[in-house]
């Protein structure tokens, strides 16, 4: 056991070695502390600096070089710091984010240019907002086109583009207006339209004096914002009667006074000379301003004679017409071939056969015939060679007694076919032979050939013997007529030669005609064409041929005015039979343009030879001028008054000077008043306005300030039926019932027209105006032929007096002639289904959609505008006329309503009409013959649909199995019974009823 006293002595030892060493180490530790501290400290304001300097490189791009210099400076210090072990509880935050903010140095920098670039960006695409905004309110002071409406749009579509891509960011600063940009750029058509309108409304406000007063007359809002708009391209749609040349005088006015244009930089526009001149007075008298409206005609030939040095020798404007008919009346007997074309045009080809197979009854094809013609050219040929040889009084009994009328207008072809080949016939001759069976009528075959003894018959059928436009039965009843024909001619031992209506169909009538004919000896001998022409057409007191002779006119002014050349003919004619499967539409084009070709041939020589051009050529050679650069003045605005009467050379001629002076456009006139396609105008020239001009803001001025409200509905709805006329919406603070009446007649118009004088003068007195309308001029016989007007001449003027009241205003002009003219009341004439009635169908053949720019397909398109503008000549009234038996086909499309009145216009009750079953379209009634009562088709002689049995007319009974008409009969063994009218082609039948007291309850 060790002693104690070495014991302490070694716990003291161990104890002060104890104390020596940790003495030792405190020292240390000290030390240690102290070069951490000052390590740290070291760090700490290296890190300072490192992120003073960071901070400071931050506040600009940080370029690739400065990048690389802030990591090559603090990269060894880096690598110091991080080699360093700090202690855990002298760790320090500051060290921790300058390591990752090192480590991620290359990253951050990118961030943060990245940021840098995003915001300088941002702000230079808030620079360019600010502009835009600015430019767009600069640009707003003014009317704002379509043309610099786009150059804007055009001009800031980076920048919208720019916008989409830009990292904008809500807080942003410039965050709510570039927001507003893209809001704004996005609807800046509606925007440019919403300041267009604000900027009309202001300047109307602005300069309202100006447009209260336009030579005492305030502007509407419509004419106000027509001559305010300054859009490149105008078309304003005027109605009848609402002002359109006072908003011309204003929009003249309005560039003069408040836009400061020059009066020679203002280029206005008129057609005539007349209107010219009062345009021309009314803006420098009444309006005080130096701008002198020119005609087409006077700014050709002032083109012309500056380009050349010299003024054309020019055609009068009329000379087309007058040569025309001065040429027919005097030289065309000097044409044999022309001779021999007219002949055959009229005597087959003026026609146009419908299509039997297109209608879905008999009776559509009576109402598609009921203007033809059908008097066959024997006829004609010999009542014009009696007039000549007996005189003309008694040439009215001979009308009577030799009408012959045909019943459609096939027959009619074959009828002058046999003529004008020399092949004697007649029409509809009582067969030699009667037939045993009771049932069968009187046979007359449609046509006997006197030299041959042969019958000829037209059979109304299909391709492949079928009736489709009859009913079963009625078919089965034709077809066995047929049948029945043939056999009783093969038993009498007659010789019949057939034609069907589908020959016809398929264009080739005449042809096949000419075969059969050919084949069964029968010879073709040609009759003198001149004979026939000078006999039949070229009397004056033809109305048919007077007007195909302005046809003729209306042809050649539209070929020229499309600048086409006498050689290009053959090039139309054979286009034409290209797409036309018709051989009879191909030949009757062809002749016509044949004809076409004789007459501008000889018309053209004449202006040579006259060393003159017409007035379409003028046109031309003016525009040409124009588009091959002469001087013209720098037009700043070109105004146009009755647009809708622009022709293809008038369009080529203003087209070139607007092009050339890059002046804006301002047309005004009214397609539904589009009536002078004869003298060359072209209406899809308007209606497609934008097509041929460009962007066009389309205006409409439809206050009417002539006619009531009434007959502005009435007209306009009437005119709208064709959908390809521009729409307006006519509106009139007038007031008047019944301003359209339908005035019937039964056989000439002379008491309704005296009737419709009376009604006139008690109703607004003898100082109220009178205008007669006729559709030609030729309806001014209708006023000499009644009695009840005198004529004579003062001043050179015709004058026109009613004979019971000679105090009251009375003019006549044609419904051409009237256009733009008004009368307290008018009276229209000669409103029936005529091919020279109302719709004239002569004036408006197909054959004129071979010069139209775009065909109008749309039936009587022309004479429906005519109509229009016939009936809204009045102030008050218009009386048309109308024929009873056979009224214009447009009469159907009104009715009876406050605005429409009918006087003695025959109503037909159809509820208490039966109808017949045969043309499914005509009414029966009874018929008294020869002391016979009989049902009868009011469809006859076209349709020769005939009941015995009268009663039918009492209670008709139709019979469920076929539609005939159930009667009473007698059976063989004398027993009554119910059956069918079709009987033995039906066989229906029904016991009859009888009440308690023997009467008949089902008959």
């Amino acid at each position: 056991m060790i002693s104690l006293a070495i014991l302490i002595p070694a716990i003291i030892a161990v104890l002060a070695l104890i104390i020596l060493f940790s003495v030792l180490y405190v020292k240390h530790r000290n030390k240690i502390n102290k070069e951490l501290q000052e390590k740290l400290s070291y760090f700490q304001e290296q890190i300072k600096s490192f992120f003073e300097e960071y901070f400071e490189l931050q506040k600009q791009y940080i370029s690739e070089e400065s990048e690389n210099a802030i990591i090559s400076k603090w990269k060894s210090f880096y690598s110091e710091v991080k080699k360093f072990h700090v202690p855990k509880k002298n760790d320090s935050a500051e060290i921790g984010h300058f390591k990752k903010t090192y480590s991620n140095l290359h990253k951050e920098i990118a961030d943060i240019n990245a940021e840098i670039k995003r915001k300088e960006s941002v702000k230079e695409l808030s620079e360019s907002v600010s502009n835009f905004f600015s430019e767009l309110f600069k640009q707003t002071e003014q009317y704002v086109s379509h043309k610099t409406s786009e150059t804007f749009i055009s001009k800031w579509t980076y920048i919208s583009q720019e916008a989409k891509i830009t990292d904008l960011r809500k807080t942003d600063d410039e965050y709510e207006e570039i927001e507003r940009f893209k809001t704004v750029y996005s609807s800046l058509t509606e925007y440019f339209d919403s300041a267009n309108n604000q900027f009309i409304k202001n300047e109307s406000v602005k300069y309202d004096s100006l447009l209260s007063n336009i030579d005492g007359k305030s502007l509407d809002e419509q004419q106000r914002t027509a001559v305010i708009n300054d859009e490149d391209r105008i078309l304003v749609l005027a109605g009848a009667g609402s002002g359109k040349t006072l908003t011309i005088s204003a929009k003249v006015k309005y560039l003069y006074d408040i836009k400061k244009v020059n009066p020679k930089e203002i280029l206005l526009i008129s057609f005539t000379k007349k209107s010219a001149q009062e345009m021309t007075e009314r803006i420098q008298k009444k309006l005080n301003i130096p701008v002198e409206a020119t005609t087409f005609h006077k700014l050709g030939l002032d083109i012309i004679k500056k380009a050349n040095d010299f003024r054309p020798e020019i055609a009068d404007e009329n000379s087309l017409a007058q040569f025309v008919h001065n040429f027919f009346e005097n030289e065309v007997v000097n044409h044999p071939d022309l001779v021999k074309a007219l002949t055959e045009y009229f005597a087959y080809f003026l026609e146009i056969p419908d299509d039997l197979e297109k209608h879905s009854s008999l009776g559509e094809l009576y109402e598609e015939e009921k203007n033809a013609d059908l008097e066959t050219l024997k006829s004609k040929y010999d009542r014009e060679k009696y007039i000549k040889e007996t005189g003309i009084e008694k040439s009215k009994v001979y009308k009577t007694l030799n009408n012959e009328q045909v019943k459609s207008k096939q027959e009619t072809q074959i009828a002058n076919f046999l003529f004008m080949n020399g092949i004697k016939y007649e029409y509809e001759k009582l067969y030699p032979f009667e037939s045993e069976d009771p049932q069968r009528k009187a046979y007359r075959p449609d046509f006997y050939l006197t030299d041959y003894d042969i019958y000829l018959e037209h059979f109304g059928i299909s391709k492949d013997f079928t009736v489709p436009w009859l009913s079963e039965v009625e078919e089965k009843k034709y077809l066995d007529g047929i049948q029945w024909k043939r056999a009783f001619h093969q038993e009498h031992n007659t010789k019949l030669i057939e034609t069907y209506s589908y020959y016809s169909s398929e264009g080739i009538l005449l042809k096949k005609l000419q075969e059969i004919l050919e084949q069964n000896g029968v010879e073709l001998k040609a009759r003198d064409f001149t004979d026939v022409f000078n006999t039949v057409y070229a009397s004056k007191s033809n109305k048919y041929f007077s007007e195909f002779i302005n046809l003729c006119c209306t042809f050649i002014n539209l070929f020229k005015s499309d600048n086409f050349k006498i050689e290009q003919i053959e090039e139309l004619k054979k286009t034409y039979c290209e797409s036309e499967p018709s051989e009879f539409l191909c030949d009757r084009t062809g002749l016509f343009l044949d004809i076409i070709k004789i007459i501008l041939s000889e018309y053209q020589n004449s202006l040579t030879s006259n060393n003159s051009i017409d007035f379409s050529d003028m046109i031309n050679i003016a525009a040409e001028k124009v588009e091959a650069g002469c001087e013209i003045i720098p037009y700043k605005y070109v105004i146009v008054d009755e647009y809708q009467d622009i022709s293809k050379s008038r369009f080529n001629f203003l087209k070139a000077i607007v092009d050339k002076t890059n002046a804006k456009l301002f047309c005004v006139g009214d397609d539904w008043q589009a009536i002078y396609r004869f003298a060359g105008s072209d209406i899809s020239l308007f209606t497609d306005f934008e097509k041929y001009f460009g962007y066009t803001k389309i205006l409409k001025i439809e206050k009417t300030y002539r006619n009531s409200q009434n007959l502005i509905d009435e007209a306009s709805n009437f005119v709208l039926q064709n959908p390809l006329q521009l729409k307006k919406q006519l509106r009139s603070d007038k007031k008047l019932d019944y301003p359209l009446v339908f005035w019937g007649y039964d056989e000439e118009p002379y008491k309704a027209l005296e009737q419709a004088f009376n009604k006139i003068i008690s109703e607004f007195g003898i100082n109220s105006s009178i205008l007669i309308l006729g559709r030609t001029n030729h309806d001014k016989d209708i006023l000499k032929k009644s009695g009840l007007f005198r004529f004579s001449i003062n001043n050179r003027q015709e004058v026109i007096d009613y004979i019971k009241v000679p105090e009251v205003q009375i003019d006549f002009l044609s419904v051409h002639k009237s256009k733009g003219l008004e009368a307290d009341n008018v009276i229209l004439l000669n409103f029936k289904n005529d091919k020279l009635g109302f719709p004239n169908q002569i004036a408006d053949d197909d054959v004129l959609n071979l010069v139209l720019t775009n065909a109008e397909k749309y039936k009587f398109a022309e004479e429906r505008r005519l109509f229009y503008v016939a009936i809204t000549r009045t102030k008050n009234r218009t009386f048309v006329l109308t024929e009873n038996k056979n009224p214009s086909p447009f009469f159907k499309e009104f009715k009876e309503s406050d605005s429409v009145c009918f006087v003695n216009i025959k109503k037909v009750d159809q509820e208490k009409q039966t109808l017949c079953p045969l043309c499914k379209t005509g009414t029966l009634y009874k018929v008294q013959h020869e002391g016979r009562y009989f049902v009868g088709c009011s469809n006859f002689p076209k349709c020769d649909y005939t009941l015995r049995d009268a009663t039918i007319l009492l209670n008709p009974k139709k019979c469920p199995a076929c539609g005939g008409f159930l009667v009473k009969r007698k059976g063989k063994n004398h027993h009554w019974f119910i059956g069918c009218t079709n009987y033995p082609y039906c066989e229906y039948t029904e016991e009859i009823i009888k009440d308690k007291d023997g009467k008949w309850l089902n008959i």
